[in-house]
C-alpha cells in the first residue's frame, strides 16, 4: 500500500483522509465474503478491513465477527491512489475492540505487511503472447 514520508506533502487526493496508523471508532458499513467495509464518521470515503485483519484468529465467516451497523475500532494500514481512485485499508486485529488500545504501536506488523505486498505486486508479470 502507498505510504509517504512524513516530512513530504501528503499525495493528492489523501488530504483530508485519517493519517496513516492512525486509531478511529467506525461503523461496518456492509460485510462481504473477503471482508467488511467501514465508515468513519467525518469522512464521505469507506475503507476495507480485509478479512486476515479481522482477527487475529483464522476468519472463516466475516458475518459471524462484525454485523452492518457495528461500531468497531480499525486502525488505518494502507492508503493507496490507483487510477483517481482512493482505496484506504483497515485492521481491526491491531486494536483492541474493548478499548481501542494499539495493539501494533511500532508498526511493526503494518509495515511488514505493506513491504511484502509491494514486493509481491512487483513481482507480477505481464503474459506473453
Amino acid at each position: 500500500m502507498a505510504d509517504f514520508d512524513h516530512d513530504q506533502q501528503e499525495p493528492a487526493g489523501l488530504d483530508g483522509l485519517p493519517a496513516m496508523y492512525s486509531i478511529v471508532k467506525g461503523e461496518v458499513a456492509s460485510v462481504q465474503t473477503y471482508g467488511a467495509f467501514i465508515k468513519i464518521p467525518g469522512y464521505r470515503k469507506q475503507g476495507l478491513v480485509h478479512i486476515s485483519e479481522l482477527s487475529a484468529c483464522r476468519v472463516e465467516n466475516v458475518a459471524e465477527v462484525v454485523d452492518v451497523g457495528e461500531q468497531v475500532w480499525i486502525k488505518v494500514i494502507g492508503r493507496e491512489m490507483r487510477d483517481d481512485k482512493v482505496k484506504l485499508s483497515f485492521s481491526m486485529k491491531a486494536v483492541n475492540q474493548g478499548t481501542g488500545k494499539d495493539l501494533d504501536p511500532n508498526n511493526v506488523i503494518a509495515v511488514w505487511k505493506c513491504c511484502v505486498f509491494r514486493e509481491s505486486r512487483s513481482n507480477i508479470q505481464e503474459p506473453h503472447a
